[in-house]
């Protein structure tokens, strides 16, 4: 410390204690926060993309995407025919 500071009653560092009883603080604070976020309801729409995803995951087959056309028929000698190449 110098003279200054001294005299002065200029600013000290903080002690152990403060900084543990800071950082336990915050450490209360930030686990609220993230217990409030987990427990949060998950919108439906995020719900049924989990589900299919879940279930592409399990059955093998790939999860519809949300601008596939279902009313369109499938023709059933699709499995016969080569995939054409997508061009761009």
């Amino acid at each position: 410390m110098t003279q200054v500071q001294r005299e002065g009653g200029g600013m000290r560092a903080p002690h152990r204690r403060d900084i543990s009883a800071r950082q336990d603080l915050l450490g209360k604070e930030l686990r609220q926060l993230f217990d409030d976020y987990t427990h949060e309801d998950m919108p439906d729409e995020l719900m049924k993309l989990a589900a299919q995803l879940q279930g592409a995951f399990e059955g093998g087959t790939p999860a519809a995407t949300p601008d596939a056309d279902a009313s369109k028929p499938v023709a059933d000698d699709a499995a016969d025919t080569p995939p054409v190449p997508e061009t761009r």
